[in-house]
């Protein structure tokens, strides 16, 4: 009896005959894989992808926010008054091979191959979620357009042109998230310590709560409650938080403490970091030893070697804070 009649997964006839066949395989899923790939998760929805042909941009910033006054005598004109801030690309690889006898002959080492591309592509998007994760953990040191002591900071200036007070993302705590109190005086905080460049209350309302993997659950079911312990911790009260927030799980956070709040829809105005991929031709993005390289020659086995370019910076502060936990 024939093996596929045995076994279903058991298909001679879809093995590569050549290299350049398993090769073409590979691509053309790779190529549809790109194609299909939505930015969907917390990194890419909550800041901003920029596909790029360069390896250097640089972003301007200018808040805008336009203050009328009584006329007295001449009218009055404000500059632009844009700052700026760069983002700069580096390349990043990673890669699989295979012996050529396995591809022709096993069906499960072809099945391995032809989801490589999968994982490529998943393994991307990873990359970037790691990248923004580690920028919001060293948030405190790194810089800001508007000459903070850093993008979390207490001494964001209202008007980086010409500042006359200044504001803050940033609590030193320590204060746990699973706490009703501690999340509504960081709200509090956060509605009205952030600054416009006139110095008046831009109007954030945080509705997106950020945690590690490790606060979720617990935050979650505090959120869900209808009733809670008030302060004193022996009557009930209506929980009014119930529904309110978007319990954000990154699971990238390796701290399982600090906390970040958010204003999903100012996210949208004012984005808080970028994540900026330059296209290359793909004789860049995937590197081929086939058939006729000497690595091939010596070893029996084809490989590829993935490269992507990408740029990550921590941009507009106003939407995000960042509450050291206990």
């Amino acid at each position: 009896m024939p093996a596929s009649s045995i076994n279903p997964l058991f298909a001679i006839e879809k093995l590569p005959t050549t290299s350049a066949a398993a090769i073409r395989e590979f691509n053309d899923r790779y190529i549809a894989g790109v194609g299909a790939s939505k930015a969907d998760g917390w990194a890419d929805s909550m800041g901003t992808l920029i596909p790029t042909d360069s390896s250097h941009l640089t972003f301007p910033v200018s808040q805008l926010r336009t203050k009328y006054e009584q006329t007295l005598g001449e009218s009055r004109f404000k500059d632009m008054g844009e700052q700026f801030f760069d983002v700069k690309s580096q390349e990043f690889d990673d890669g699989y091979r295979a012996d050529l006898l396995d591809l022709f002959q096993k069906v499960f080492a072809y099945r391995n191959w032809q989801q490589a591309p999968g994982r490529l592509l998943n393994a991307e998007e990873q990359h970037r979620h790691d990248c923004i994760a580690a920028l919001l953990e060293s948030g405190e040191t790194e810089t800001c357009y508007d000459g903070a002591t850093g993008f979390f900071a207490t001494d964001h200036p209202d008007n980086p042109a010409k500042a006359t007070t200044t504001w803050s993302n940033l609590e030193a705590g320590p204060l746990d998230v699973v706490s009703i109190a501690n999340i509504q005086a960081q709200v509090t905080a956060m509605k009205i310590g952030v600054l416009d460049e006139n110095g008046r209350k831009l109007g954030v309302k945080p509705d997106t709560i950020i945690v590690p993997s490790e606060k979720v659950e617990a935050l979650t079911n505090l959120l869900a409650q209808s009733l809670i312990l008030d302060g004193t911790g022996t009557a009930a009260v209506d929980n009014v938080y119930k529904g309110r927030f978007t319990v954000q799980e990154a699971k990238e956070l390796t701290d399982v403490d600090d906390w970040y709040l958010a204003d999903s829809k100012l996210l949208g105005e004012l984005t808080p970091w970028v994540s900026m991929r330059q296209n290359v031709p793909m004789s860049l993005a995937l590197r081929w030893f086939d058939e006729q390289s000497d690595y091939f020659k010596e070893t029996g086995k084809i490989k590829v070697s993935s490269h992507i370019w990408y740029g990550f910076a921590l941009a507009i502060p106003h939407a995000i804070r960042k509450i050291k936990g206990a």
